[in-house]
């Protein structure tokens, strides 16, 4: 029998049963035209900074990044870590979906996180294509179509016997500060009876807000691991803007102890700081219960190697 020339991947939710506290990050494919090498010169940086697996990003708000799908391929191919590639279904109809998810089947690519994806930037009144999908857990619904053999019917064609299952481990996007509380909680309910498997918070910093959001789960019967993510912060500044870009809040302790105006200004005292800021968190969250940190790391590699390597003991 021939082997396979691509091997499946660990499932993120395997590893998190085999970890008492994982340390992850996310990275952002490089633009359109850029060089690639140094995407794969990140990712040893960060793998040997502690990282034990990473997610890849789609390119968001009209930002033209492909490359997600081998990146991650790369990942754990080259890499040898476990990887979990974004997919959105913004612009796409569902066999089209289901074409895209095959060509990650093959490569061996088994952790999805599923999303809707944001509008273009400036694209305000956004609708999806006739046929497509409004929301993240139609698209989690059909990947866990496919895991059940469930394909798209070929028009005009024969109905298909046998079909060879997919078997995606789904992940979902998590917003535990919402400004609705109810519909906080209700989204991802609705991800989760879809068929999401796990977890990953968008940008957090106060980690009250996840016991919280913790505690409404439970309360809905939710019990699939949430990953909280995060980014080390390096000024007051920088903190403003995350508030703002995110909807999110810091906490008026994390806040006040950041030095500077300016993230450039910050200087060492900035990184020293923000790297025991994230420390605190990630013990924080330990204690409640969250099964590891995910990091984003946007464009501070330097100081997310320095946050993982402290935080892995290297």
């Amino acid at each position: 029998m021939t082997a396979l020339p691509f091997r499946p991947d660990c499932k993120v939710t395997d590893f998190l049963k085999q970890h008492r506290f994982t340390r992850s990050a996310e990275i952002i494919p490089p633009r359109n035209g850029s060089e690639q090498r140094k995407v794969f010169e990140q990712i040893e940086i960060l793998k040997n900074a502690g990282a034990q697996f990473l997610a890849v990003t789609k390119g968001a708000g009209g930002s033209l990044r492909g490359g997600s799908l081998p990146i991650a391929q790369a990942i754990k191919e080259t890499f040898s870590i476990p990887t979990i590639a974004h997919f959105t279904c913004r612009d796409l109809l569902p066999a089209e979906v289901e074409s895209h998810l095959i060509d990650h089947h093959y490569f061996g690519i088994r952790n999805i996180l599923a999303l809707r994806g944001d509008p273009a930037d400036g694209q305000a009144q956004w609708e999806p294509r006739a046929g497509g999908y409004n929301f993240a857990h139609e698209l989690i619904s059909q990947i866990k179509a496919l895991n059940q053999g469930t394909f798209m019917p070929r028009p005009g064609g024969p109905e298909q016997i046998g079909h060879e299952t997919t078997d995606f481990c789904i992940g979902a996007a998590v917003y535990p500060e919402f400004p609705d509380a109810t519909k906080r909680i209700d989204y991802f309910h609705a991800k989760v009876a879809a068929g999401a498997h796990f977890g990953i918070t968008d940008m957090l910093f106060d980690a009250e807000a996840y016991a919280r959001f913790l505690d409404q789960c439970s309360a809905r019967g939710i019990q699939v691991p949430i990953l909280p993510g995060t980014r080390i912060l390096k000024s007051r500044k920088q903190a403003e803007k995350m508030m703002h870009k995110f909807k999110v809040s810091i906490p008026h302790d994390y806040l006040n102890a950041l030095p500077g105006e300016l993230a450039t200004d910050a200087g060492p005292d900035g990184l020293k700081r923000g790297v025991e800021l994230f420390l605190k968190l990630s013990e924080r969250l330990e204690r409640l219960g969250a099964p590891g940190i995910h990091l984003f790391v946007i464009s501070d590699t330097s100081i997310a190697v320095l946050g993982l390597k402290e935080l892995a003991g290297i």
